[in-house]
């Protein structure tokens, strides 16, 4: 049986089937104060063990984890409730002998609610954080009740529902030879801990868990990352292709190995600048070190949430200047901050919303609190100077003349302050949007004029083009940036920009993805940013062909009716 998901990791994989199961029992702890401790030191223990295994960035994923089983607010929020359960329950002899089981529920039940707040972020990096915060609780809970989780005992692919984190790294190296999962994304860190395992990954497949219980006992799983292909019990024909695949893809990873410090271009030398989506300053050497030309998306989410303050303007200019430091002249892309909707940042007293992604989020922040964005954009002005360079300043969720006017006042008021206290900065600021809203889209004549470059957020783009939620796991394979609707709106978008005589990146998954990365060069599109994992591929891609053939691959495409017709024309050639 063939299941189809969303490529997460590239590779292929062939071998028995692994599943979340109990382990052994161990001492209940029932305390979550003492719980949490052990669960940190646990966490911290495995970021040090990752670490020395070479992997400094899977490292920082537990050490964020190590804090956030520390939190206070998940704690007390645990603690409220075994309170008010205890006090409804009857009798002290029952409340004693079902304390662990009830402390661990509490702990659970207040991480499943943290997280389900951060799955409402529209960043999807941010959004894909929920499963941390899960990872976590459940952690934290197992600890209190003394169970354990059964690792594989021989080399294996992993089914589930989704992945924890912690659970991934603790599997003993070799004993992990692939992921398929019925959730996640291609941003979750069971994915990027698999990229970093160099293992195939397959996440958002729907009905997996019901497929592979009826399949036979000893089942033997078939992935292939790149395809999002799940094969349960493949035939010897689908072994084979398997085997194609995975050969054809060994060959691929040395090809891309001897180019990695050559410029991305096309066959015929037409040049498409291949830069790096990142989300803290840590992430820059790995950018640097997969041949990144720069930073098309640096994600300011990082320093504002998981807190109870604003981040300062001194902390904010030494993390920006640290990216810009690392690049030197090459261009860095500094998003304003992107976040909103259901109180993910409680200091920023944002309202409720029952539909944050078209509420108050990104820029429109500034409408409410320009203090917020105007700090954030004298930090940036203060990195220039300090790093001798010149930022360029991304403006998200941008959806009318309006917004870019905010934009240029809000950057105006910002310079205003510094001059005003003789504070170095940047001589200038390069200021863009992203577009990723299809008024944008539609008015890239008129936004073109007014800001110095554009980039396509194809990931929202697709979302609001298609009127699909990207985080709803029934919708992930159908969402997808390929339909011929979504790249007419970047047509839509080139077209505007050239009008203007500006150029058009693209930061969404869709310019990490090499069938998406050659249409995208055949509608115009200057610059292409992904992360640092898949520039490798991109430039092979790109190096495969002519910009007049893309150019006609783009063209056919343009004219197809549906997002699969758009992949045969593109796999097809």
């Amino acid at each position: 049986m063939e299941l189809r998901g969303v490529g997460a990791a590239p590779g292929v994989a062939i071998g028995p089937v692994w599943r979340l199961d109990s382990g052994a029992a161990s001492e209940p702890l029932p305390d979550i104060r003492a719980a949490a401790d052990r669960a940190a030191a646990d966490l911290t223990a495995l970021a040090v063990r990752v670490r020395a295994a070479g992997r400094p960035d899977d490292a920082a994923i537990f050490e964020a984890q190590a804090l956030m089983a520390l939190d206070p607010m998940l704690l007390e929020t645990a603690e409220a409730k075994v309170a008010a359960a205890a006090a409804a329950s009857v009798g002290g002899r029952a409340r004693a002998r079902h304390s662990a089981d009830l402390l661990a529920a509490a702990v659970e039940s207040s991480a499943r609610e943290a997280a389900d707040v951060l799955a409402t972020l529209p960043d999807e990096l941010l959004a894909a954080r929920a499963a941390d915060v899960r990872d976590v609780g459940g952690r934290i809970a197992r600890v209190i009740a003394g169970r354990s989780i059964a690792l594989p005992d021989r080399p294996s692919i992993a089914l589930a529902e989704d992945l924890p984190p912690s659970v991934t790294a603790e599997i003993p190296e070799g004993l992990l030879l692939g992921i398929a999962l019925e959730r996640g994304s291609a941003v979750s860190h069971a994915a990027i801990l698999a990229r970093g395992l160099g293992i195939p990954a397959v996440v958002a497949v729907p009905e997996l868990l019901a497929a592979a219980a009826t399949a036979p006992d000893g089942l033997e799983v078939g992935l292939d990352g790149a395809a999002g292909r799940v094969l349960l019990a493949p035939t010897a024909i689908q072994h084979a292709e398997l085997e194609a695949a995975a050969a054809e893809l060994a060959r691929a990873h040395e090809a891309a190995a001897a180019l990695r410090n050559a410029p991305g271009q096309t066959a015929d030398g037409h040049l498409v600048p291949l830069l790096a989506n990142i989300g803290r300053p840590d992430d820059a050497e790995r950018a640097l070190a997969a041949g990144a030309e720069g930073v098309g998306l640096f994600r300011t989410e990082f320093l504002f949430v998981g807190r109870s303050d604003a981040p300062s303007e001194d902390e904010q200019a030494e993390a920006y200047a640290e990216v810009l430091r690392a690049f030197g002249s090459r261009p860095v892309v500094i998003r304003l901050l992107d976040i909103g909707g259901d109180k993910p940042v409680p200091y920023l007293h944002l309202e409720r919303e029952d539909n944050p992604f078209l509420g108050v989020r990104g820029l429109r922040l500034g409408y409410r609190d320009r203090d917020l964005l105007v700090t954030q954009l004298r930090a940036i002005a203060r990195s220039g100077a300090m790093a001798a360079a010149t930022p360029w300043v991304m403006a998200p969720m941008v959806a009318t003349v309006e917004d870019v006017e905010l934009v240029h006042a809000l950057a105006a008021q910002a310079v205003e302050d510094l001059d005003a206290h003789g504070v170095a900065r940047a001589a200038s600021l390069k200021i863009g949007i992203m577009v990723e809203v299809p008024s944008a889209a539609l008015m890239a004549p008129e936004l073109g004029r007014r800001v110095a470059f554009f980039s396509v957020g194809s990931n929202d783009l697709t979302q609001y083009v298609l009127a699909m939620d990207r985080t709803h796991p029934a919708l992930a394979t159908v969402a997808d940036a390929l339909h011929p609707a979504v790249l007419r709106a970047i047509r839509l978008t080139v077209d505007g920009a050239r009008q203007a005589g500006i150029e058009v990146a693209v930061c969404g998954e869709l310019g990490g993805d090499p069938l998406g990365a050659q249409v995208l060069v055949g509608l115009g599109v200057a610059e292409l940013s992904m992360d640092a994992a898949r520039i490798g591929a991109v430039r092979l891609a790109l190096r495969a062909r002519t910009l007049a053939e893309l150019q006609e691959l783009a063209a056919r495409a343009l004219a197809c009716g549906t997002a699969s017709e758009v992949r045969a024309v593109l796999e097809g050639g």
